[in-house]
């Protein structure tokens, strides 16, 4: 499979950081475990993002990643299928047409993003004639994790009920400040039939603004009071 590169991620942008770079290099490194090797790519955005990274100190180490990974244009054979799909309808982001968007939901596959505040988190929620459409977005390595085991699994994810009853469920929380407030969400999250128990907290951290902040493969995830 082929994901589709988000061109409104680095639209009206002559840079990106040094830390986008550093998270578009942890999620080749991720998709190549999933044997994902290409992201489709406009012939412009794939110029402008060339010249957005060559300037970075560490551009001689990537180099070879970007042009293996990075393919022009969109329009593979696949997409070419499914062509009329796109050009049929009007697919808006925030008053925005898009391309790279819309061919990941008609692929069935996930948009690559260049990480930042905007375009950081797993899905982005695009129009299509008026409604509205989730896109499977990849910007960091977790996200890898996230989206492509269902992907190639082309199916919903079963989400399996505890047998727990709520007063069987354990809340384990350090001794910290503000303990109080982190039971009384932890009390709120053992009324979801889902959830197991609260086995642990992590030490405060001003800087995190995501909510979910990381899906592991056993069920645990890492979630942010803000």
């Amino acid at each position: 499979m082929d994901l589709f590169f988000n061109e409104l991620s680095i639209d009206g942008r002559t840079n990106i950081s040094r830390d986008s770079v550093s998270a578009l290099v942890q999620v080749y490194h991720a998709l190549r475990k999933y044997n994902i090797a290409t992201c489709r790519i406009d012939s412009a955005n794939n110029q402008r993002l060339h010249q957005m990274i060559q300037d970075k100190p560490d551009f001689l180490n990537i180099r070879n990643f970007y042009f293996s990974f990075f393919r022009s244009p969109y329009e593979s054979e696949r997409v070419e299928s499914e062509q009329d799909e796109y050009l049929n309808h009007e697919w808006i982001y925030h008053g925005k047409s898009c391309i790279g968007l819309p061919l990941a939901i008609i692929m069935n596959s996930a948009a690559l993003s260049v990480y930042e505040t905007d375009w950081k988190d797993a899905f982005i929620h695009i129009t299509k004639d008026g409604n509205m459409n989730a896109v499977r977005n990849i910007c960091i390595e977790q996200h890898v994790d996230l989206h492509i085991p269902q992907i190639q699994l082309d199916e919903e994810p079963i989400l399996i009920e505890c047998d727990l009853e709520i007063k069987d469920k354990k809340i384990s929380l350090r001794s910290d400040h503000g303990v109080d407030v982190l039971t009384e969400f932890s009390k709120r999250l053992l009324r979801c039939p889902y959830v197991i128990g609260v086995i642990n907290s992590l030490p405060f951290n001003s800087f995190e603004r995501r909510f979910i902040k990381k899906i592991r493969e056993d069920g645990l995830i890492e979630i942010v009071l803000p």
